[in-house]
């Protein structure tokens, strides 16, 4: 057996110094749960449901990759996986059966590492939790066992949804919280890239999940900023002009170019890829009254020149007249936060509602690859076509293969069943989700005490959500 001198444990700066984790030497109740944290999302959450967690009588081990992990969780005692990559399987399995893990919880679980150490602790018996930003936005986290997105365990059957559905307690209204971007930006900037440039001597061999390296993605999203009021007045007029003109469209909304969604859970190696399956689909089966709008993710990093590209592929498809593209921009929240921050707000004109909603209100229909947003235009009563595999993605719902073609989409687009939707969004809350968000102190309050809820670890129902992580 491993000895424990393998698992290093690893200093941080401190926000609390009495040590979480446990040192591994006393032998474990059988009814006491030992959960394994590995990555969580780039904010204090982790570190604050381990903390409930250990009040609640669970205790906790956390591994971190990376000294951004060390930052965020901010705590004495973890773990950290300083080796090869192709060390990692023996070394967390190795752990797992020595420290007693009966839980793994990771934010993404199709991270390489991650998904490494779930095929792992299946194969022991250990439950595996994976937290992704919510199905449902705003006001929820997803909290899933097994998997998330391409991977969940949700039903894919109508009948298998309205049968869960007809099982399932009514959910309550999710408490509102506020989630300023800005916050999550000095998350992701101040402490988790700040902590992998600070650390990287220690932690040398890690290599981001991501297809980008922090200096690209910089690159990329420096000249956004600067340029975000010319962008921005770019996008009204535009938008503006397509609103009057009244031309009949469908919407294919783009996904970050780096997102799981597209690289794991679609047909397509990235967006350019998936752009060019549309556009091709589009050209050749479409009605030629009909015009097709490509919507830039507001987050997106701007490698990739998403204009230049389409304008060139519709025009050779012959379709550049009906294909438009809008560079939306940043999401309205974070230069309006900047602005705020610097004090000069009143010199800027903000978006006051949600424009995205608008281009699906007035659209015919969605072509999504398997985007949160095509749930959201299901709401709507929206026809949505996923071209990827997505948890809303069968019939009554949005159409796709191998029930539908994207050929017969363009003429016969089919709204949602509203009752079979009904169910989902029901199916969806009380087996997938946590309210509550990442980034926000109440929000993290919320999603803690919720997250405890699903874990099976709250041991007060009427406990407050703020006492969960104070």
């Amino acid at each position: 057996m491993t000895s424990n001198k393998h698992f290093e444990e690893s200093g941080a700066a401190a926000l609390d110094t009495q040590p979480l984790l446990t040192d591994g030497t006393s032998k474990q109740e059988p009814e006491q749960r030992v959960f394994l944290l590995l990555q969580g999302p780039q904010s204090p959450f982790f570190r604050r449901l381990g903390d409930a967690l250990q009040r609640a009588g669970a205790q906790i081990i956390k591994v971190n990759f990376c000294g951004g992990d060390v930052f965020l969780w901010a705590r004495r005692g973890a773990l950290s996986f300083r080796n090869s990559t192709s060390d990692w399987p023996f070394w967390v399995s190795s752990l797992m059966r020595e420290r007693g893990v009966t839980d793994l919880l990771a934010f993404g679980i199709w991270r390489p590492l991650h998904w490494e150490a779930a095929l792992l602790a299946k194969q022991m018996g250990v439950r595996v939790f994976s937290m992704e930003e919510g199905y449902l936005r705003p006001n929820y986290i997803t909290l899933e066992e097994g998997g998330n997105n391409g991977r969940s365990l949700l039903p894919h059957r109508p009948e298998d949804v309205s049968a869960m559905a007809t099982a399932a307690p009514d959910p309550p209204a999710p408490q509102q919280a506020d989630n300023p971007l800005m916050t999550r930006l000095w998350y992701t900037i101040g402490n988790y890239h700040a902590g992998n440039i600070l650390l990287y001597p220690k932690f040398f061999r890690y290599r981001t999940h991501r297809p980008y390296a922090l200096g690209q993605e910089l690159w990329g999203w420096v000249p956004r900023v600067l340029k975000y009021p010319w962008r921005e007045r770019r996008y009204r007029r535009r938008w503006k002009r397509f609103v009057e003109s009244g031309t009949p469209y469908f919407l294919f909304p783009l996904q970050l170019d780096a997102d799981s969604q597209v690289r794991l859970h679609s047909p397509f190696s990235g967006m350019r890829e998936a752009i060019g399956e549309i556009i091709a689909s589009f050209a050749r089966w479409a009605d030629p009254e009909l015009h097709l709008l490509v919507k830039d993710h507001p987050l997106d990093n701007g490698l990739i020149d998403y204009r230049g590209f389409i304008r060139s592929f519709a025009r050779a498809c012959g379709v550049e007249r009906r294909v438009h593209f809008l560079d939306i921009g940043l999401l309205d929240s974070v230069p309006r936060d900047i602005a705020r921050f610097f004090r000069v707000e009143k010199y800027f004109h903000f978006k006051k509602h949600n424009e995205a909603a608008e281009m699906i209100e007035r659209s015919r229909g969605l072509v999504v690859l398997n985007s949160t947003i095509g749930l959201a235009a299901l709401q709507q009563g929206k026809p949505v076509y996923c071209v990827g595999r997505s948890i809303y993605a069968m019939p009554g719902l949005a159409q796709s293969e191998p029930f539908c073609q994207l050929k017969h989409f363009w003429a016969n687009p089919a709204e949602p069943d509203q009752r079979l939707l009904e169910d989902f969004i029901k199916v969806v809350k009380t087996r997938a989700l946590a309210n509550g968000n990442f980034y926000s102190r109440e929000g993290i309050a919320q999603a803690v005490h919720h997250s405890l809820e699903r874990l099976g670890m709250l041991q007060t129902p009427q406990e407050e959500p703020r006492k969960a992580c104070d």
